[in-house]
């Protein structure tokens, strides 16, 4: 049989490595990979087990085996060995188990990552086994993937909420024209759920139940300000601080709104102060052209017309928002 090395050559990957969700594609074949960014760690041994969905599972069936660690905090490398490993893992899966090299590998990174978190990041693609390998800013990654751009060179606005970080980008066809990062994004919202249940309920509850919450009953407008009677109180199940038993309670709509509310302040102020900034004509062209919203977070009911409302410009969610990233760094 007559060894080919082209064989090993496989096709080339965009790589979205998010706080929360990690998806890789391969041009020509779309999504491959759609899991979280989770490891889970053998408590015997130290080795890792498992990635993903798989991680979860085995947490799941065997909650005493593993332990979960996500090597990801607000968008950059917090463990670079985890990383690194869970990398591996979804590229070889994303290869079909092969063990090959890639032509490139596409992935983005928030605008105001720092030397050293570039760094462990492009050390990890590679020991995961890329040789070409392009970090490039999530926000123009974004744009691509929503298809934003028209067919002249007028800048666009596009808003990344992703599960660590919100990216914030004016861009062209051509060029990136301004960006910015703020290190809040839905895992925050999650995490000030969690802790508004723990400390006036009295109830612990998993970040996934929190994360139900906020998709179920959270909303980025006051309550006050819609039809009360569409929304429904929802029911949680937890562990009881007080009594270390199970417990349940019910949540309204308006407790959700209010603990969830400072994050999106932050990320709404975030956008005003992005737009004082840009000059004159890159604002002119964002006022006719708008804002396109992408990310998991912008799924949050009402966002869109909250940033509308506040900014006083159109502002619509991009067709596949949690896609977005990862479609744009295949069309690189």
């Amino acid at each position: 049989m007559k060894f080919s090395f082209s064989g090993l050559i496989t096709e080339d990957l965009a790589i979205d490595l998010g706080t929360v969700h990690t998806f890789v594609a391969v041009r020509g074949r779309g999504i491959v990979i759609n899991e979280p960014s989770v490891v889970a760690i053998d408590r015997g041994d130290g080795e890792v087990a498992a990635v993903g969905n798989e991680a979860l599972e085995i947490l799941g069936q065997s909650p005493e085996q593993v332990e979960i660690y996500p090597p990801m905090e607000d968008g950059v490398i917090t463990d670079f060995d985890l990383a690194a490993k869970m990398l591996a893992l979804y590229i070889r899966k994303a290869r079909g188990g092969r063990s090959a090299f890639s032509r490139r590998v596409v992935l983005g990174v928030p605008s105001d990552i720092t030397s050293v978190e570039r760094y462990a990041l492009y050390q990890a693609v590679q020991a995961a086994g890329a040789n070409k390998i392009y970090l490039i800013d999530k926000g123009y990654l974004a744009a691509l993937g929503a298809e934003i751009f028209a067919n002249n060179e007028r800048a666009s606005m596009i808003v990344d909420i992703g599960g660590g970080t919100t990216e914030i980008a004016a861009v062209t066809r051509s060029h990136l024209v301004a960006s910015r990062s703020i290190r809040r994004g839905g895992s925050d919202m999650d995490t000030a759920i969690l802790e508004h249940i723990k400390r006036y309920h009295n109830l612990m509850i998993g970040s996934r139940t929190a994360e139900r919450v906020k998709m179920e009953l959270g909303c980025a407008l006051p309550i006050s300000k819609l039809n009360s009677s569409a929304l429904e109180n929802t029911k949680i199940r937890g562990q009881s601080i007080v009594h270390s038993v199970p417990g349940m309670m019910t949540i309204t709509p308006n407790e959700i709104h209010g603990a969830i509310e400072p994050i999106l302040k932050e990320i709404v102020n975030a956008i005003r102060s992005f737009l004082e900034d840009l000059s004159p004509e890159v604002a002119g062209d964002i006022h006719s052209q708008g804002i396109t919203l992408t990310g998991g977070g912008s799924l949050l009911a009402k966002f869109a017309e909250r940033i509308a409302n506040e900014m006083h410009l159109s502002v619509k969610t991009a067709k596949n928002p949690r896609e977005s990233v990862v479609y744009g760094a295949t069309a690189v």
